[in-house]
């Protein structure tokens, strides 16, 4: 979080954020414009996203979200959700409201920036930033690289794992802060990996798929169930609160009850790829569909108050079949905090009506 953020008000950031989305928008360049050092395209099969690696000589990358400047400090659009950064104005505002008194590094190291945009979010990290890895694999350069610039947030186990799964060593990690820029003398860039934020391209599925057909060969398949239920028992919000009358209807169909966080990241890839059906509430626990099969079912559990489209689209994207159940009463709500009402609940389904979606759900091949 940038010192903007932890020391300025939402209006104040607004105003600043303002004149710097406007600012970024007039001083923004495309990769296409400017010279590179190396420039690879990346075409992925079913995918209409021009991929690309390259490389920059005197580039600069600047707060854990990397924003990229040329050496002539233009801003490289393609590297990040550019359109969608430029609406962010409260955080704009707080990481550069105090660019004047950035801290500044420098480094002759071959680095690659693994950075976008809430990176220290699962959801964000696994469906795109990380899928950097692959164009850099792809582009054959990922055992080319010396260090890798990630913003210090991402630090949780979920980041070492999907690391260590790229062979990735934790050495080789540059942390960079949202008030930290870093001039980079051998910087080597990749295009944002999807059209934009919560909806992963086509080819990041098939990437992830390809990888989960892996990994899945190291365990015994018999231990990833064929039917999961995952909850959210072990989390503070957003959860079922009969989840045991749920639960008594579910196992006798065959549904294991599955904690994600229980699991290393291997194993979460593995179980998603290996499964037939899903119910769950919408939320982070869905993350790793991008690993499951075209065969897949997906049944989502949806508060009325928190509706969403991520997994939906996932789901259709890969060829699975999706459903939902939304619980509409606003009876069966229990708000922990009247001012955040959109995160901070838990409820009640009404298991009668559940059972009806239930009994459709079932009914797909």
């Amino acid at each position: 979080m940038g010192f903007g953020n932890k020391i300025l008000n939402g209006n104040i950031r607004n105003k600043i954020g303002e004149k710097v989305s406007k600012k970024l928008e007039n001083n923004s360049v495309s990769i296409k414009d400017i010279k590179t050092d190396l420039y690879i395209p990346i075409k992925y099969q079913n995918s209409n996203i021009d991929n690309f690696l390259c490389k920059l000589k005197d580039a600069k990358i600047y707060s854990s979200w990397g924003f990229c400047f040329t050496s002539d400090n233009k801003i490289i659009k393609e590297s990040l959700p550019f359109n969608k950064i430029l609406t962010l104005k409260a955080e704009l505002g707080g990481r550069f409201a105090f660019y004047k008194f950035r801290f500044r590094k420098k480094t002759n190291l071959n680095v690659f920036s693994l950075q976008s945009i809430w990176n220290v979010c699962f959801g964000h990290w696994m469906h795109e930033t990380l899928p950097r890895l692959f164009i850099l694999k792809d582009a054959g350069y990922l055992d080319k690289i010396d260090a890798f610039i990630l913003g210090d947030g991402c630090n949780s186990k979920f980041h070492k794992d999907s690391l260590d799964m790229f062979q990735i060593d934790n050495k080789k990690i540059i942390y960079i802060s949202d008030q930290t820029e870093i001039l980079c003398e051998n910087l080597y860039l990749s295009s944002f990996p999807s059209t934009n934020t919560h909806y992963p391209d086509i080819w990041i599925c098939n990437k992830y798929r390809e990888l989960s057909k892996e990994l899945i060969k190291n365990y015994d398949i018999n231990n990833f169930p064929k039917k999961i239920y995952l909850t959210r028992r072990n989390v503070k919000t957003r959860r079922i609160l009969n989840e045991d009358n749920l639960m008594d209807i579910l196992s006798k169909l065959g549904y294991k009850m599955i904690c994600p966080e229980e699991y290393s990241l291997q194993e979460q890839l593995c179980m998603f790829y290996n499964a037939d059906k899903i119910i769950s509430i919408l939320g982070s626990g869905l993350t790793n569909l991008v690993c499951s099969k075209e065969t897949i079912s997906v049944l989502g559990i949806v508060p009325n108050i928190r509706a969403e489209d991520t997994y939906k689209y996932i789901v259709e994207t890969i060829g699975g079949q999706y459903l939902e159940y939304i619980e509409n009463n606003e009876k069966n709500y229990v708000y922990q905090n009247m001012h955040n009402k959109g995160n901070d609940f838990d409820f009640y389904i009404n298991i009668d009506d559940f059972k009806i979606v239930l009994d459709k759900f079932e009914n797909i091949n």
